[in-house]
């Protein structure tokens, strides 16, 4: 079980969060408990969220800095959203950037179909790098931020597994 803080609207809460099966997972958040299904996955994942009275639609999209776009029932709602560390303290924003941005790992296992930059060429922020294949889907990888690639660790047709290191960036 993982926990996380949560930030939205300017509130902060703490969510508890298991895996039950492939694709489903239970969050706590506030004493409540919900059961969450993947739907689709992609740059924008999309959810069903029930309780025991309701059910509703979410989608999640990933964007740098530990910021998250949720939308739940069509209404939006921008988060950041932070593992809890030793204590349950989350580690200082400026190193979870850092971090975040020098180094580029694959969110999933994969095959690398296209590596679209060169090392010491220069990116802007949401730059495509390069194209994963998995499942069959196309997941286009940019970047996180504007910087120089300073090293590319993959190569065309590579397969890579999840959390692999892709690109580092300066």
């Amino acid at each position: 079980m993982r926990s996380f803080r949560i930030q939205v609207n300017g509130g902060s809460y703490t969510v508890s969060l298991e895996q039950v099966g492939k694709e489903r997972f239970q969050a706590t958040l506030n004493g409540v408990t919900y059961d969450a299904e993947v739907t689709a996955k992609g740059n924008l994942t999309s959810w069903i969220v029930r309780t025991d009275a309701e059910s509703t639609h979410a989608k999640a999209m990933n964007r740098p800095n530990d910021r998250v776009d949720i939308w739940l029932a069509s209404m939006p709602f921008p988060a950041i959203v932070q593992t809890l560390g030793i204590g349950g303290y989350a580690a200082p924003a400026e190193t979870r950037a850092k971090a975040a941005c020098d180094r580029i790992r694959a969110l999933m296992p994969g095959r690398i179909t296209s590596v679209l930059v060169k090392e010491g060429e220069e990116v802007k922020e949401g730059a495509a790098l390069l194209i994963l294949e998995a499942m069959k889907m196309q997941n286009e990888i940019t970047s996180p931020n504007s910087g120089i690639i300073k090293r590319i660790f993959v190569r065309e047709g590579e397969t890579v597994k999840k959390d692999s290191l892709l690109i580092s960036i300066e």
